[in-house]
């Protein structure tokens, strides 16, 4: 039986690592194409190019490609308020590029990494999928007008809404993970900022749970819906800095300085549609997923943990 093919848009990304890894664990081929090198252990065959250009087309002239997997983006809600210019080229351009090209050449589905962020400050929680959009950054108005061409363009596709996605490997600068961002400081055993007084909170979401529903979305006969993925469950910042001070051993105690502009101050993502329409629900709750965190970091760097 032939092997069904899927693009991966940054796929050599935080999220297009696991999810790539995962597909290939699925028996799926994998192309990816990205602007970053790819590391070495990852199998797929890989294009380094800018997903917001015409050279993009070239991936599919070159293979019969079934379904995408769009990671493509810049991810960071600090960054695209200081470079607008560049959130809307590498966040909507390149959907509308990579949408375009999908239909053209016959994709049959397209899966779409889209944020909690085009809530804003939510009216009510857990938010649901029918909770009006908003806005507090570019990185939310990009996010929801991609969705918004998507719909439009008139292919089959399946819109994620992720909640905090963390976990292995997550860049604690290009891709402003708050857990990657203090992990990196406890294990060098320097200070922590946290932005206001700590009492906001998130949905986090283990970055497998996210491959995972990824991958389902390819497999399951599901499309044309926005589903969140989350864990409907909430964790303060204060409480993310305890849970990583207990699980690293790191002595200090937090900086907290002013709030952040387009920071938002509760999230918490209801996943029943997810459960309904997938029969999947996130499962690695926040300190498992810190331990696993934890126990990678120490192999890669060969700490003995007695």
């Amino acid at each position: 039986m032939t092997k069904e093919t899927v693009l991966v848009t940054g796929g050599a990304g935080f999220i297009g690592k696991h999810t790539v890894n995962m597909l290939n664990r699925s028996n799926f081929d994998v192309i990816v194409a990205d602007k970053k090198p790819l590391q070495s252990d990852i199998v797929c065959k890989y294009y380094q190019t800018d997903v917001t250009t015409e050279d993009l087309e070239n991936i599919f002239k070159e293979n019969q490609i079934d379904y995408i997997i769009h990671l493509a983006a810049l991810p960071s809600v600090a960054d695209s308020i200081k470079m607008p210019l560049v959130d809307c080229r590498d966040n909507y351009q390149a959907t509308v590029n990579v949408c375009t090209l999908a239909k053209k050449y016959g994709v049959k589905k397209i899966i779409f990494s889209s944020t909690a962020a085009v809530y804003a400050n939510p009216q009510y929680l857990p938010v649901d999928e029918k909770h009006p959009t908003s806005y507090l950054s570019p990185y939310a108005i990009t996010k929801n007008a991609a969705e918004n061409f998507i719909k439009y363009c008139g292919i089959d596709y399946i819109i994620f809404r992720y909640a905090n996605v963390y976990g292995i490997g997550q860049d604690c600068y290009g891709e402003a993970g708050v857990v990657a961002k203090f992990f990196d400081l406890m294990t060098q055993n320097k200070p922590v900022q946290i932005h206001g007084n700590g009492k906001q909170y998130r949905d986090f979401v283990y970055v497998e749970d996210v491959a995972k529903a990824n991958v389902l979305a390819i497999k399951i006969d599901v499309e044309g819906e926005i589903i969140n993925v989350s864990t409907n469950t909430r964790t303060s910042i204060n409480d993310l800095f305890e849970i990583l001070k207990d699980e690293l051993g790191y002595k200090l105690e937090p900086i907290h300085t002013e709030t952040r502009e387009g920071d938002i101050e509760k999230s918490i993502l209801n996943n029943e549609k997810l459960i309904s329409l997938f029969h999947f629900m996130p499962s690695i709750d926040i300190r498992t997923g810190i331990r696993e965190m934890v126990r990678d970091y120490n192999m890669r760097n060969k700490v003995c943990v007695l």
